[in-house]
């Protein structure tokens, strides 16, 4: 049902994780764009690692889909501003802006730690890639969008930024942030004719997630309410779908995709294995 024939879309961080395009699984960037591409939009595929971007824009383009890469560092105002200048310049339209861009490596080196042993130098790497880039990406796509009518701005923000955890510091606080500003922009523009909101996902096995051992990734499947993890696609498709017309009535909202992770009491999971049940006697009363 979902149909993006005649529409052109920015996808940032959309080379896969530390920019391998030969990685055999997708991250949620490479994965949204070869979607979008293959539900008809025109593709823009904006990454650090441009090398990485081409090539996996060059796979859209063998399989039928209008791609082109553009190398953006999106904490750099002036490559942003390229970067929408780009898409127009070679599609003539903007209609559709992903907001995904995310240094994930930084949560394996230097780390993400506890308050008092966080450097000033992560925080800042952190904020400026996800929220400074979501707000830049934002600035200079309206104006674009407003000239074809309209569009639609997904942000990609975490279950996380919802959650006090005992690391994940600085990466919660930014999508956090992130989660403020689709409401403040959707507010701000939703008479234009401008639709911004953000995807949520929990862990999704990704590039990402593989690095972590076993035992963590049993864990967050112990304290989900599916019986499995989530996978690139499961978030991409909320995605397409908040891209699309369909999705017409859908501003300023903060979607969840996580398996439940944020509904459940930490108790849960436990009360499951133990066959408990909340607020139900053992023995009857007399």
């Amino acid at each position: 049902m979902i149909d993006l024939a005649g529409k052109v879309a920015i996808v940032t961080g959309a080379a896969s994780f530390h920019g391998d395009p030969e990685l055999p699984t997708h991250g949620q960037g490479s994965q949204s764009a070869v979607t979008l591409a293959e539900l008809g939009a025109s593709v823009v595929l904006a990454d650090r690692n441009g090398a990485a971007a081409e090539k996996r824009a060059q796979r859209i383009r063998d399989d039928g889909g209008r791609a082109i890469a553009v190398e953006t560092d999106v904490r750099d105002e002036d490559q942003i501003r390229r970067m929408v200048e780009t898409a127009v310049g070679e599609f003539g339209r903007l209609d559709i802006l992903h907001n995904n861009a995310a240094n994930l490596d930084y949560l394996f080196d230097p780390g993400d730690p506890e308050v008092t042993n966080l450097s000033v130098d992560t925080w800042r790497a952190f904020t400026e890639t996800m929220l400074l880039g979501s707000m830049l990406g934002c600035k200079h796509a309206i104006p674009a969008m407003l000239q074809s009518g309209g569009g639609s701005i997904i942000c990609m923000s975490s279950s996380y930024a919802e959650l006090g955890e005992i690391n994940l510091t600085v990466y919660s606080t930014a999508k956090a942030g992130i989660n403020q500003l689709v409401r403040v922009v959707s507010s701000q523009w939703g008479k234009e004719g401008i639709r911004c909101n953000a995807v949520a996902p929990g862990l999704i096995l990704s590039p990402v997630s593989a690095q972590l051992d076993d035992d963590i990734l049993n864990e967050y499947e112990r304290a989900s309410d599916t019986p499995y993890l989530g996978r690139p696609i499961d978030t991409v498709a909320v995605v397409a779908f908040l891209a699309s017309d369909l999705a017409r009535y859908v501003t300023g909202q903060v979607i969840r995709v996580d398996g439940g992770l944020t509904v459940r009491s930490p108790l849960a999971s436990w009360q499951r294995e133990r066959e408990l049940q909340a607020a139900t006697a053992t023995e009857p009363h007399s």
